[in-house]
């Protein structure tokens, strides 16, 4: 989360660099894209971690509707820094900056076992 916070405010800084190269913008691009295909492997894990498989299908399944979240959150967010008379460079720095925020949270707090807080682990139903 954090490296694609990254890679997505470098789209910002092309503004204040005054990058017009399309080699760059690809080159990013293609940097977001690899650390974002690694955000549902990890989320995987976690909740298998988490939750036993009888109730894993239903969990991720909901859990998986952040997508849709998401995608309607990444389009409202920019748009409200897209106004006239501010760079369009606003629309990338905002959601990189909550990307990065959130991802250094998410690496400190996340308990990624239940035996690491000493609960039990869950119960596999076959």
């Amino acid at each position: 989360m954090i490296g694609s916070g990254v890679f997505v405010g470098l789209l910002g800084v092309a503004y204040y660099g005054k990058i017009h190269n399309i080699t760059y913008f690809i080159l990013v691009q293609i940097g977001v894209g690899v650390f974002e295909s690694t955000g549902w492997p990890g989320v995987v894990a976690v909740m298998g971690n988490w939750f036993g498989k009888k109730r894993r299908g239903l969990l991720l399944g909901v859990w998986n509707s952040h997508t849709s979240v998401g995608n309607i959150l990444g389009t409202v967010v920019p748009a409200i820094w897209a106004v006239p008379g501010r760079p369009w460079s606003w629309s990338f720095l905002v959601p990189a900056f909550v990307m990065i925020v959130v991802g250094v949270l998410v690496f400190f707090f996340l308990i990624t076992d239940p035996a690491h807080v000493g609960l039990p682990p869950p119960v596999h139903h076959k």
